[in-house]
């Protein structure tokens, strides 16, 4: 059996770039890549936040919900 590593990389104008060293020994690479779903476009997080309904908590509900979870740990 293969042993396999997974390394972080990018892709910068059209190469693939190595974001860490390779580990010596390696004898040889292999690339896997995702595909993007063209027919579903990927939003940012913030247009993802933007989209949410409106919440109906406060923020004292929220307060309170920090200072239960903080007492709970002590």
């Amino acid at each position: 059996m293969t042993d396999t590593l997974t390394l972080p990389a990018h892709i910068e104008n059209g190469l693939v770039q190595l974001d860490a060293p390779l580990p010596s020994g390696i004898i040889s690479v292999e690339v896997r890549v995702r595909v993007a779903d063209a027919s579903r476009p990927r939003r940012s997080l913030a247009d993802y936040v933007r989209s949410l309904p409106v919440g109906t908590r406060t923020v004292e509900d929220i307060d309170q919900q920090f200072r239960e979870g903080r007492a709970d740990r002590l």
